[in-house]
Parts: structure tokens; sequence; C-alpha cells
């Protein structure tokens, strides 16, 4: 099963079990119209599955609780933590130009001549614009900037991103 990633936990809050997450989505006002997510720990993969209980956006951050946690202890443990869901369950409302980040994870990372320089493994948000994090041929990880600027095409379709030419 494929998930996608919309939340990752700061802290516990409160002391009935309630969660602090950092927003990992551009859609946070789709956070709670879910019952069932998925806790993953991103070190070991270990996945505990929760049901929602309760939810409060805020600006910055959003606050959940989960039936199967009733203590600060609980929620405390899981700091760093992904909060996701399952992509089946994801809405095909983009627009043109507009991409989930699931979308981009594999894609191969090509130049206008069609050259392979690697593989998109992870999207980073950012507070200008998120950065794509690709692992090239030898195997080093490589930063570039998810801008009209770097980014001359993404075609899921052919699961390639194409880069701008260098000057």
């Amino acid at each position: 099963m494929a998930t996608v990633t919309v939340g990752r936990v700061l802290a516990a809050h409160g002391v009935r079990g309630e969660f602090r997450f950092e927003y990992r989505t551009d859609f946070p006002e789709r956070i709670g119209r879910r019952p069932f997510y998925i806790l993953r720990d991103p070190v070991t993969n270990e996945i505990t599955r929760v049901t929602l209980a309760r939810v409060a956006l805020q600006k910055a951050n959003f606050i959940a609780g989960f039936a199967e946690f009733s203590s600060r202890e609980q929620a405390g443990s899981r700091r760093g933590w992904l909060l996701e869901i399952d992509e089946a369950g994801v809405p095909d409302d983009t627009k043109e130009d507009e991409f989930y980040y699931f979308q981009l994870h594999g894609l191969a990372v090509v130049t206008g001549s069609g050259m392979t320089l690697g593989r998109v493994v992870n999207v980073i948000p950012g507070a200008a614009h998120e950065l794509l994090e690709y692992e090239d041929m030898s195997g080093e990880l490589k930063l570039v900037a998810f801008t009209r600027g770097s980014i001359a095409e993404v075609d899921l379709a052919a699961g390639r991103i194409v880069l701008q030419p260098e000057d």
C-alpha cells in the first residue's frame, strides 16, 4: 500500500495523548476528513494504524488525538513520526503544474538532452519553494530547486523530471 505523508509529529500536546504536528501537505483543510491514518517511524518503518478522535487545525501546525492514545507519554514516544494516509484516497484535484509529493518520488531526473542524472528520493518543503533531492548514478544525493527556473518539465506519464538547461 502506498501512502502520502500529511504531517510530522513535533511533540505531545496536553495530557490526553494528543499530538502536535507540522503540516506536510499543501491541503491542510483535508486533514480530519477521514477517520483512519497511519503513524510511521521514518527510521524503522514501524507503523501504527490509528483512528482520528479529534483534530484542531492551526495556522502553523495542527493538533490531533487518536483513539489508540490516551496519555502524554504514549504520544511523546512518537516524536518525529510521520502521519500518513492511503494514496488511493487522495483526490485527483490538482491543477496544471501542481503535484503531490508522492507523485515525484522515484521519477527519473534527466537533462534536456535526455541524459539520466538520477532518481528523486525526497521532496523537502521550504519557505520559498520545495527542493527535490535525487540520488545520482554514483549514489550521491543532490538537491535541485523545484521551481520553473530549474525544472523544464514534469512528465508523470513518462516518469521523468527534465531540468532546465544550464546557462
